[in-house]
């Protein structure tokens, strides 16, 4: 028996009475039924609860919560994998050894190839190797583990980071498979760790400087979904004025007006099309705790335009920190 395609889509009430039984016998292979664990080849997307955060058999006081399913953590789900449960609590899911994680089930139609997932581990193990690696000292000088200038970045992509003869390159060579080693250290004897150059600077190496590729960048990751429109101008913050002080925002019309196509600021808002990446009243009650580290932080708000052709051009960024003295803020806008 021949199955022929003619692309054409059909809900699942207009199949035609011949396909019907592919059609459910496909929705039986996404589906699953809920048990044993799941491999490689198969192409099941079923929902679990979070029961594999803990590690009860490397000791008890690693267990941890099961979140999703209760009363008091209803969310959230992950995948299933239909690991069996561990051995010292019943209701804990087996983790897997840090390596075999690589191997952890995900729907075929989503899992990396074997060529991506080795790109992928290559260049996750250059980012780690590069901090073990004397000679990267020798690329921020004045201040190590910091890059002193841009050219300092462009020469990871440029140049490489040289690997020592000795004992480092052998545990390489030994331990990652051929075609990942391809992939990590230069052919031509000099043993670079060699980064692929990112294709936004590939053409134009000041590209990312522009105020659209800024733009797209924000957009390609998670802000879309945190990016809303522009109710109020100025922005003003929720958070309780006796606890952090006054946390308004300090961008005036004179910092974006001249920015918006003739429009006053009103009409922009009113034709919807200002919009905020408000990041401001989530970090700002951490920032004190967090720049107490080595790690330095703002609280952000970036005002954004969105144009004719449909593209979004940034406006204003503000970036506060609190006040080393007290919650009284100190802001610095640039437009």
């Amino acid at each position: 028996m021949c199955l022929f395609y003619l692309l054409q889509t059909y809900l699942p009430s207009e199949t035609p009475g011949p396909l019907r039984k592919y059609r459910e016998g496909e929705l039986v292979n996404l589906r699953g039924d809920g048990t044993g664990e799941l491999k490689e080849w198969d192409r099941v997307y079923d929902y679990a609860y979070y029961n594999d955060l803990g590690n009860p058999d490397r000791d008890l006081k690693y267990t941890r919560p099961v979140l999703g399913g209760s009363a008091e953590y209803p969310y959230p789900r992950r995948g299933r994998t239909g690991r069996p449960p561990s051995e010292k609590d019943p209701n804990t899911e087996s983790i897997l050894p840090l390596l075999m994680s690589l191997n952890i089930y995900v729907p075929r139609d989503e899992r990396f190839g074997h060529l991506k997932m080795l790109d992928f581990l290559a260049y996750a193990l250059k980012s780690i190797v590069q901090f073990l690696l004397p000679e990267f000292e020798a690329l921020c000088d004045s201040t190590p583990n910091e890059f002193d200038s841009f050219q300092d970045v462009l020469d990871l992509y440029e140049g490489g980071i040289k690997v020592p003869e000795g004992t480092l390159l052998d545990k390489i060579k030994d331990n990652i498979p051929l075609e990942m080693l391809k992939e990590l250290v230069r052919t031509d004897g000099e043993h670079l760790f060699k980064f692929p150059m990112p294709q936004v600077i590939k053409e134009d190496k000041s590209a990312w400087r522009t105020d659209e590729e800024f733009a797209r960048e924000m957009l390609a990751g998670l802000n879309p979904v945190v990016i809303r429109l522009l109710q109020e101008f100025p922005p003003k913050s929720k958070l309780d004025l006796e606890v952090y002080g006054n946390q308004n925002s300090s961008i005036t019309k004179e910092h974006i007006e001249n920015h918006l196509d003739g429009l006053t600021i009103n009409k922009a808002m009113k034709k919807k099309r200002l919009f905020i990446l408000d990041d401001h009243d989530v970090f700002m009650p951490y920032r004190r705790r967090i720049n107490t580290t080595s790690m330095k932080t703002y609280a952000s708000r970036t005002l954004l335009f969105l144009k004719d052709d449909r593209t979004l051009k940034p406006l204003a960024i503000e970036l506060s920190l609190p006040h080393p003295n007290g919650m009284v803020q100190s802001r610095g806008i640039g437009h």
